[in-house]
C-alpha cells in the first residue's frame, strides 16, 4: 500500500545473496523483461552500455522513456554499498506537475500537451527504439497517469516552429523542479535493502561515487503497474 499510495518504499534486511531479490518480487507478480536482463546489475564497469554502469553520477531521471508502455515500478536490491559517494535520490515527479499545475497553468499545459521524442540506440542491440510523449500524460479524470523525463534519452525536438521557444522554456522549468533540493529526497542504501518506486512517477537519481574507495552493487528489477495494482486489488478483496 505504500509503495502504491506514495509512489515509493524501502524493503529492509531482504537476503544479500545475487538474485535473491526474486524471491520476493515473484510474491507479487511475474517480472517485465527488457533488454538489459533481469537482474541487471548496476556496477561500474568498462565501456558501459548505459550511464547507470558507470560511477559518475545519474541526473534525475525516469527509466525507459523510450518505450510505448514504460516499466511501472523498478525495484533495486542492494548487495554492497561501501564506496564513498553513490547515495541515491528521489523526486516525486507529481508532486512537481502540481506545483506547475497550480502556479504556473501555461507550462503545465505546453509540457502535457507537446509530444517529446524519447530515442535509445544501445550499442550491444541491433535497434533504434523511438516513442513520442508529453512528460506528463492525465488519466480520463485529469488525474497524473505518469511523467516521463530523461535528459540523456531525449532527442531533438521537431515540434511545430511556433510551439518550439516556448516548450524548452517549459521544459527547463520543469527540469530545475525536478532537481530542486525542495523536492529531493536524498539516502545512501544499504546491503540488504530493496529500494522501490513507481518508475512512471518518481524519478530516481544518483550522486558520483568513487570505485577505488569501495564496492557498490544493485541489482535491478521491474514489474509492470498493472501487476502490482492487480495483486493489491486481491489482498484488499476488491469486488468487481
Amino acid at each position: 500500500e505504500i509503495l502504491h499510495y506514495y509512489g515509493i518504499s524501502i524493503l529492509k534486511n531482504t537476503p544479500k545473496e545475487k538474485k535473491s531479490g526474486l524471491k520476493i518480487l515473484k510474491r507479487i507478480s511475474h517480472i517485465r523483461e527488457t533488454f538489459f536482463g533481469t537482474p541487471f546489475d548496476v556496477i561500474n564497469i568498462p565501456n558501459p552500455n548505459n550511464s547507470a554502469y558507470s560511477s559518475r553520477g545519474l541526473r534525475n531521471h525516469t527509466d525507459l522513456p523510450y518505450y510505448e508502455y514504460a516499466p511501472g515500478y523498478q525495484f533495486l536490491h542492494c548487495l554492497v554499498n561501501n564506496a564513498k559517494g553513490g547515495s541515491s535520490i528521489a523526486v516525486d515527479g507529481f508532486k512537481v506537475a502540481q506545483y506547475l499545475r497550480v502556479n504556473d497553468p501555461k507550462s503545465f499545459s505546453i509540457l502535457k500537451n507537446i509530444p517529446v521524442k524519447f530515442g535509445n540506440s544501445d550499442y550491444t542491440q541491433e535497434t533504434l527504439r523511438i516513442f513520442y510523449s508529453p512528460l506528463i500524460n492525465l488519466t480520463k479524470d485529469e488525474d497524473y497517469n505518469d511523467v516521463r523525463f530523461s535528459v540523456s534519452q531525449m532527442r531533438i525536438m521537431d515540434c511545430e516552429p511556433k510551439d518550439m521557444e516556448k516548450f524548452y522554456k517549459a521544459y527547463r522549468k520543469f527540469a530545475k523542479l525536478l532537481h530542486d533540493n525542495k523536492y529531493t529526497l536524498k539516502f545512501k542504501l544499504k546491503a540488504g535493502d530493496m529500494f522501490s518506486f513507481n518508475n512512471r512517477r518518481i524519478l530516481h537519481g544518483r550522486t558520483q561515487f568513487n570505485p577505488n574507495s569501495g564496492y557498490r552493487h544493485l541489482q535491478g528489477y521491474y514489474i509492470d503497474r498493472d501487476e502490482i495494482l492487480a495483486r493489491l486489488n486481491f489482498l484488499k478483496k476488491i469486488e468487481l
